[in-house]
């Protein structure tokens, strides 16, 4: 007797089911791994087919490849875009040094219509289409790039790594430039404005990791990693671990950065900052608006305007720019800044460096 297997579906023979009531059987085998799913009209021509089958792919090397361009066409066209960003967030972004950014970034991506789509209709009108949406939500032309990079990312790896055949869409769309690189640094009074508010957070380590931030130049990451077995006050140098390069840096500290690592509470080992990257973050957010309600209210005291751009917007990556500019400022040529902040390439160094126009005239008398 045949067994049920759906509502419009039975069993009549290994490999095939009838279908509609008759009018229709489907084959169905998996042989040597290769998956069969065909129709047909009469029960006879479904059982010639499964066995021609079960001997050609026994016999014919040739019919075994065909079959298997066209199990991978099918997947492929089963294969959604968020199937591919979630193995890519599975195996390929946990080994990368920006794991926590690019994570974020895949989860929003996710929210995007385009992810939904099957990969063969990601192309350069639903591109258009998602950038545009990008814009609406107010992306610069930097975010948009980096959405395009990982959506290239993902495709790059489907085919390199996992054997997919299909073309990166991405290649078929002109990218959006990085856009105009921050210059902001800190204006003056902001320094003693900020380092008054995080002194003021109830995190010990919040003022120390400012003070560092701006006499190293190292990245706020880089700063959470260093260890007290790394310093060494005596030779006035710290050992700053597995950077953004990769590499391990060495760097000089300064009389100011000595004696704000003296104040700290100093242990055998472990970390010098003992904070999560999310403390350091909302701490220094939260300093820098105590500074800027600071400043508006002595403004309301003094009947003064207050100027709109001071203390907004400054990010804690900006007190990096800052310390590159001090270091050119104090006389370090380009491969002694180099040597310090960790940039490779001179165009890398230049985009953290703005020197004042002032300083320069006072250079020319």
């Amino acid at each position: 007797m045949a067994k049920k297997q759906t509502h419009d579906e039975r069993i009549v023979e290994k490999n095939i089911t009838q279908r509609c009531g008759g009018f229709s059987y489907r084959v169905r085998m998996t042989v040597s791994g290769i998956r069969i799913d065909e129709n047909f009209d009469t029960l006879e021509e479904a059982r010639a087919f499964r066995n021609r089958k079960r001997a050609d792919l026994a016999l014919d090397p040739t019919a075994k490849l065909v079959l298997q361009s066209r199990e991978i066409k099918r997947e492929a066209a089963r294969l959604t875009l968020d199937t591919l960003l979630k193995k890519y967030a599975e195996e390929v972004t946990p080994s990368k040094k920006g794991e926590r950014a690019e994570l974020l970034r895949i989860q929003k991506l996710r929210r995007f219509p385009i992810a939904a789509l099957p990969v063969s209709m990601v192309d350069r009108t639903t591109l258009r289409d998602f950038l545009q949406a990008g814009t609406n939500e107010g992306w610069s032309s930097s975010t948009a790039r980096k959405y395009l990079m990982l959506v290239s990312a993902v495709f790059t790896t489907a085919v390199k790594r996992w054997g997919y055949t299909f073309e990166n869409p991405v290649r078929t769309i002109e990218v959006p430039s990085n856009g105009a690189g921050r210059s902001r640094r800190l204006e003056a009074g902001e320094y003693d404005r900020m380092l008054n508010s995080v002194s003021k957070c109830r995190c010990r380590y919040l003022p120390a990791l400012f003070v560092l931030a701006v006499e190293t130049a190292a990245r706020r990451g880089e700063l959470l990693k260093l260890e007290w077995k790394d310093i060494d006050l005596k030779a006035s140098t710290a050992i700053l671990r597995d950077t953004k390069n990769s590499e391990d840096r060495v760097i000089p500290l300064s009389s100011r950065a000595r004696q704000t690592l003296k104040e700290l509470p100093r242990a055998i080992s472990g970390p010098v900052f003992p904070l999560k990257e999310h403390q350091a973050r909302s701490g220094f957010e939260y300093a820098r608006r105590r500074a800027r309600r600071a400043y508006e209210a002595e403004c309301r005291d003094t009947d003064k305007v207050p100027d709109s751009d001071y203390l907004t917007g400054l990010r804690f990556h900006d007190l990096r720019r800052e310390a590159t500019s001090r270091l050119f400022e104090r006389g370090f040529d380009l491969m002694e800044a180099a040597s310090v902040t960790g940039h490779k390439t001179l165009s890398m160094l230049k985009r953290y460096t703005h020197l004042r126009a002032e300083d320069l005239a006072k250079k020319l008398g």
